[in-house]
């Protein structure tokens, strides 16, 4: 699958949107939550041109559906989830360390939570994949979510949420880590 369409496709969406992404923080007339909201926005949209991609072409066979639902459609939900957790921390939080250092043990919890179903992504294992990202299944719950699940069945599969919140918690728990650190050092 070295030359597949939908993946390069995919990944000029995804490059699109990580370029929109960069100009809008270099906009120095929007505010720190004008930005996330506008990162939220645009990661919809792009998340939309994916799905409209689908539309248009299709899965050439089960193979190119599994990379979809693995691969490609976590990276642009993930980045809507990442973007709604800052936002969600920008309206809640406050700059004390130790509502920082509560959410980032917060996230770690929940990465130890699954922690078998990490291992499983980041070490590239595939014999649940048939099960877990073929398309029309209906999502399984999961906590790594802030965001609620989709239910178009041409957009689903039973984990690839999972892949997407888990890829944007631990970003945030990272973010979070930086965050701690640079209040606590001003405390």
């Amino acid at each position: 699958m070295t030359n597949n369409p939908l993946k390069s496709n995919a990944v000029i969406l995804h490059c699109e949107l990580l370029d929109r992404l960069i100009l809008m923080c270099q906009d120095g007339e929007l505010t720190y939550t004008q930005k996330l909201e506008t990162a939220v926005q645009l990661s919809i949209r792009s998340t939309n041109d994916l799905y409209q991609l689908i539309a248009e072409h299709g899965f050439s066979n089960s193979e190119e559906e599994i990379l979809f639902f693995k691969s490609i459609k976590p990276l642009f939900v993930a980045e809507r989830e990442y973007y709604q957790r800052l936002y969600h921390a920008q309206l809640f939080g406050d700059e004390t360390a130790v509502f920082w250092k509560h959410e980032l043990i917060r996230m770690e919890k929940l990465l130890d939570e699954y922690s078998e179903f990490s291992f499983y992504y980041h070490h590239n294992a595939t014999e649940n994949d048939a099960a877990w990202f073929s398309q029309g299944q209906a999502p399984l719950p999961t906590t790594l979510c802030m965001l609620p699940s989709e239910t178009d069945p041409r957009h689903t599969s039973a984990r690839d949420g999972w892949i997407s919140g888990l890829l944007a918690v631990e970003r945030y728990r990272d973010w979070l880590a930086a965050k701690y650190k640079q209040v606590e050092s001003r405390s």
